[in-house]
């Protein structure tokens, strides 16, 4: 994970440990970051409830690739709302490589993201 946002907000080291849990691979790592009654969507893909199904879904996601690299470009934030957006880097289980840009939205409250919102085309994956 790389930062090459200029600015930064009071959200940048939540993101930044936030996405170092998630280019490790690490779900439960994730899932440490969100509330107990998050919302999270990742892509097209339904929006689910709930920390423990986060965690399995990171886990599930986790093991259709071999690695991941986010480069964070932007972060922005308005009141309890934090914004990224750059690229991801994909490595696939053949080894061959897939790059997308992303964007992130995440509401946190007393610290926890309480809405985790991923925009991202994983469809080449």
């Amino acid at each position: 994970m790389e930062i090459t946002a200029q600015n930064t907000t009071q959200h940048t080291p939540l993101i930044s440990l936030l996405y170092f849990a998630v280019d490790t691979m690490d779900a439960k790592g994730v899932a440490s970051f969100v509330a107990e009654n998050v919302t999270f969507k990742l892509g097209n893909s339904d929006a689910i409830n709930g920390r423990t199904d986060v965690e399995i879904a990171n886990a599930s996601f986790f093991e259709t690739i071999k690695a991941m690299r986010h480069t964070i470009s932007g972060i922005w934030e308005s009141g309890s709302t934090a914004f990224c957006d750059g690229l991801v880097h994909y490595t696939r289980k053949d080894l061959s490589e897939h790059e997308v840009p992303f964007a992130t939205r995440l509401e946190v409250h007393d610290g926890k993201i309480t809405d985790y919102r991923i925009y991202v085309d994983i469809s080449g994956l």
